[in-house]
């Protein structure tokens, strides 16, 4: 295939009927890049032999190393479709825009921002191990965004040459796996049925699913470079069976079946005993089941020739007599079911162009958006049109920022020369006329001969000083963009109803052509295309939408993203290149849409990461690319939480003063209070943590104040979680407490009184002022005098920096209720001068009584932590399962569930392990397994370990057993220690020196 040059490309753009734009979305390992390469091939980008071998658009040295995609990557490409009409032949030349996304969980984040510029997504799924957990999340994903998929069922090799399936159990297999992938989606559906408002329609769930006579499901092997549709067998049977195309391929795929005598189709029904095979295996899987038996299985060269004659294709010599039985497949299937082919002409067939993709979700999309009902609506029919006319508003929306070398810039590269123009520069050289011959051919102009030795003793300096540029990985919905066009950029917190704020009037500097690792400059770009945008370095931090005009929505509020749950604490080696490593994290934090990067009050410059591949890639990114520095970085960061629970066998020390109350006093006197706490049950903890904006809902209507403002209740139900009122928030928190038997506190009598949440006003830890005494507010009649009412916000400060700081080792706390049962303040009813208003040392006293007495209170109680944890899902055979089950056990995980793939000799582990024990974890399974097996870690929350750090053996069983010092490890109190030495805390802790030393007393 002859190389497409990009210049080809740009003028398809303005055809937006001829445009498709599709990612690549599936399981890490099962084949995106690999199909990818195919695809390139076609546009000669590649060769076709070495197809799934490149990897072209993993051109990360990590990436190439690990194996996997870690990041979305963006290349056009030129397809051209020849039909007959008329007796006439007719060219249409297409536009493709491929985006290929990582599959790895550590990199969800480049999954979203690909499939939000996108009109379709091809879903692959390894025939051998099924859907996946990264499967079910892309899935999600697609869907949320509204994007035609296409189901692409991978490596359908390793059913012959692995599993040694025959065709009709490959086809049972096949059956059984698109029926797994409908059930997710059914899911879906069903979860979208529930949560539709009484105003809304319900939607039908016709062409949601994937079946193969419906166009959507294509059969591969991207290794050996072939796939399928239905339709292309119907087309080759149709006149050997007299069957219409559309008929059969209705019948080829299901309980279909082919009288021999009759040359009839039957359903299961009609069979009467006779075993016959479904139309499926007779037709289509049969032949392809021969091509592998005879070229690798049970190698026959007879049969072969015979089946290439048969197919009416050439096989070269070389390629029958190869020891390599690869170089014979792709020699068959490459002219007999290429791949591109099959995957291009799907695309073009059930992937909407931009103009049919934006009319059905444009409205959709603009509805989730902040105060939809501000948008100006022109805005709004521009982009529902996807009209291209520069007099229409030009919308577009920035998904990430991507770095690139500012040597790869279109601008900075020097011009690639010609055949023709290589051959007279030859001839020249030859002439011994090379001076004036690159005056000729306009190359180097500017640069004599004898400059070469400088230039490559200054090479490495040039390095030394390269730098690298931000580009905006986008896509236009409406009007056009061109270069020196003025257009407003629309930060993440823009709100179209207060359209002043948040947005900032900038020059587009430069356009590009994605093409994988290289970019081509662009003049104009018209809706409906994905494109680079250069320029904008300064202005956009990760998203923003950009508009011709003001007033338009708000396109980066759709976005969600969970928090990373990893971190380090990175510094220089040399500490005077402390302003290097500052600039390096302000340029990661730009390049990573996933990344999160503080500065700690102690001084640390905190990397926050979704996990331990992706801290990898930060900290080499970071070392070898922005910062260009040598840094150390601290053991990961785990976040803890802690929280406290009832002991069936304590006892109070006062008989008289419940079990969490503490009596206080501020230390100049005057003021007692008498603070409570109790612990609160697991499922009023998981409703608060799953109703976080409800809360913040609930608060605004209490205290008229919340941590971004005013909110509105129609902007909160555009959430993921449902949203109550007022009035069943209190009715929900009040039927759990009624189930909690272990509610001595009757917390139910006092649901009016609730003061705060915590930590951050919106925690899982209430705040409760059973005295009714802070909701008096101050009369004219009080004076200056000291009241309650005055304490309240003191108090409130206390119970955020408690709940956000615990006692055990400064992590958050959840699961307390803090209850101020009684505030009295004068000295035996004296009064005193220092109980005023004005006193500056009241704040400081209360809220440091109250800490402490907070404090007190949670440790009268048996403490605990909670522990991050993750999900592990792993594949594994038999062969390796002991081995599996022994790392686990090793990281102090457990088993869930343990299930057997139906047809295949693979066992679906499910685990959970902590995230402190999990680095290193997938390395390890990997050396154990010897490969066979490798986990995929999705964070799952947090779970308590059931171990109270501060316990020591008290019973004669105990101290017969452990001893006075307890040998068995105390797990809780290890991860407490560490955590309080890593954040300079006090550690109480018996340090031994010089063990080996013998002090000897005098008697």
């Amino acid at each position: 295939m002859p190389v497409i040059p990009p210049e080809q490309l740009a003028p398809l753009q303005s055809n937006q009927n001829n445009i498709r734009n599709f990612t690549l979305l599936a399981h890490v390992d099962h084949g995106k890049t690999t199909l990818a390469d195919s695809l390139l091939a076609t546009n000669g980008i590649i060769s076709s032999k070495l197809a799934g071998t490149v990897r072209y658009l993993d051109f990360r040295e990590d990436e190439i190393t690990r194996g996997i995609t870690m990041k979305s990557s963006a290349i056009s490409l030129f397809f051209k479709i020849i039909s007959e009409h008329r007796e006439r032949a007719v060219e249409k030349d297409y536009l493709i825009n491929l985006i290929d996304s990582p599959g790895h969980v550590d990199f969800s984040s480049e999954v979203s921002s690909a499939s939000r510029l996108c009109d379709g997504a091809f879903i692959l799924i390894d025939a051998v191990e099924g859907v996946c957990s990264q499967t079910i999340t892309v899935l999600r994903q697609a869907w949320v965004d509204r994007i035609k998929m296409i189901l692409v069922i991978n490596k359908m090799d390793r059913l012959v040459t692995e599993l040694k399936l025959s065709p009709i159990e490959a086809h049972y297999h096949l059956l059984r796996l698109i029926e797994q992938v409908n059930a997710v989606i059914g899911t879906f559906y069903r979860g979208e049925l529930m949560n539709l408002d009484e105003t809304e329609e319900e939607t039908s769930d016709e062409g949601i699913y994937f079946s193969p006579e419906q166009g959507n499901v294509i059969f591969a092997s991207a290794y050996d470079g072939w796939a399928f549709f239905l339709d292309q067998f119907s087309d080759f049977y149709e006149k050997k069976l007299g069957l219409k195309s559309s008929v059969l391929t209705k019948c080829l795929w299901g309980d279909y079946y082919l009288d021999p005598k009759t040359k009839r189709i039957l359903q299961a029904k009609h069979l009467q005993g006779r075993r016959l095979k479904p139309l499926f295996v007779q037709f289509v899987l049969d032949n392809i089941w021969a091509v592998y038996n005879s070229a690798v299985v049970d190698r026959d060269l007879d049969k072969i020739e015979k089946i290439v004659k048969t197919l009416n294709i050439k096989v070269l010599p070389r390629d029958m007599k190869s020891k390599d039985p690869r170089n014979l497949l792709l020699a068959v299937f490459q002219q007999w079911l290429p791949l591109s082919t099959a995957i291009l002409l799907t695309a073009i067939r059930k992937i909407p162009c931009p103009i049919d993709a934006q009319k059905d979700r444009a409205l959709k999309v603009l509805k989730t958006t902040p105060h939809f009902e501000n948008v100006d609506q022109n805005i709004a029919t521009a982009m529902s049109n996807c009209n291209a006319n520069k007099e229409e508003p030009m919308l577009a929306y920035i998904s990430k920022m991507v770095a690139f070398s500012e040597r790869d810039l279109p601008n900075q590269k020097r011009r690639q020369l010609t055949a023709e123009q290589m051959r007279e520069l030859r001839q020249a050289k030859l002439a011994g006329s090379l001076e004036d011959s690159v005056g000729v051919l306009s190359i180097n102009e500017n640069e004599e001969s004898n400059e070469a030795e400088e230039n490559s003793e200054n090479r490495y300096v040039n390095e030394e000083e390269e730098k690298d540029v931000f580009v905006g990985f986008a896509r236009i919905y409406s009007g056009s963009i061109s270069v020196g066009q003025q257009i407003y950029v629309y930060g993440p917190k823009y709100d179209p109803a207060k359209p002043d704020e948040h947005i900032t009037k900038v020059t587009i500097e430069s356009l590009y052509l994605m093409m994988g690792q290289e970019l081509f400059a662009l003049d104009t770009v018209p809706a409906g295309n994905v494109f680079a945008i250069g320029g904008l370095a300064g202005t956009v931090l990760r998203t923003a939408t950009l508009c011709s005009v003001p007033g338009g929505p708000n396109l980066v509020g759709v976005t969600q993203q969970a928090d990373p749950i990893v971190r380090v604490a990175v510094e220089p080696m040399r500490p005077y290149e402390m302003s290097k490593l500052v600039a390096g994290l302000e340029m990661l934090n730009q390049a990573d849409p996933c990344v999160q990067i503080a500065a700690e009050e102690n001084g640390e410059h905190v990397i926050m990461c979704a996990g331990e591949i992706h801290l990898e890639r930060c900290l080499k990114d970071l070392r070898e690319r922005f910062a260009k520095i040598e840094i150390q970085s601290s053991q990961p960061i785990v976040p803890f939480r802690e929280t406290t629970v009832a002991d069936p066998d304590m006892t109070a020390k006062d008989k008289d003063t419940p079990i969490g109350f503490v009596s206080t006093s501020l230390a100049s006197g005057g003021v007692k209070i008498g603070i409570s706490v109790t612990p609160l049950s697991s499922d009023l903890v998981n409703f608060l943590l799953n109703h976080e904006h409800t809360i913040e809902l609930f608060m605004h209507h209490i205290t008229k104040k919340t941590r971004n403002g005013d909110i509105s209740f129609a902007d909160l139900q555009k959430q993921k979680e449902e949203i109550l009122s007022s009035e069943d928030f209190i009715t929900s928190i009040h039927d759990l407490l009624a189930k909690d038997a272990s509610d001595k506190s009757n917390l139910n009598e006092y649901l009016d009184s609730i003061m705060s949440f915590g930590p951050r006003r919106v925690g899982p830890n209430i705040l409760i002022d059973k005295t009714g005494l802070m909701k008096k507010a101050r009369h004219e009649s009080d004076g200056s005098r000291l009241i309650a009412f005055d304490l309240a916000e003191y108090i409130i400060t206390a119970f955020q920096i408690s709940t956000q700081q615990g006692p055990l080792c400064a992590e958050p706390v959840q699961g307390i209720c803090v209850s101020v049962d009684s505030i009295e303040i004068g000295d035996n009813g004296e009064e005193n001068e220092s109980l005023t208003v004005n006193n500056p040392q009241i704040p400081g006293q209360v809220i440091s009584t109250v800490r402490e007495a907070v404090k007190q209170g949670f440790l009268a109680w048996s403490p605990r932590l909670l522990l991050a944890m993750y999900s592990c899902d792993i594949q594994a055979t038999a062969e390796v399962l002991g081995r599996v089950y022994g790392v686990v056990a090793k990281r102090r995980g457990r088993i869930v569930d343990e299930e057997m793939k139906e047809g295949t000799p693979f066992f679906n582990v499910k685990a959970v392990i902590p995230v402190v024990e999990s680095f290193g974890f997938a390395v390890e399974i990997l050396k154990r397994t010897s490969g066979a097996a490798y986990p995929q870690l999705i964070f799952h929350g947090f779970e308590m370990l059931d171990e109270n750090p501060f316990w020591v053996p008290t019973t004669e069983e105990e101290l017969e057993d452990l001893g006075e010092l307890a040998d068995r490890e105390n797990i809780a109190k290890r991860y407490m220690l560490d955590v309080r030495r890593r954040k300079g805390l006090l550690v109480e802790q018996k340090v031994i020196e010089k063990a080996e030393k013998q002090r000897t007393l005098k008697h």
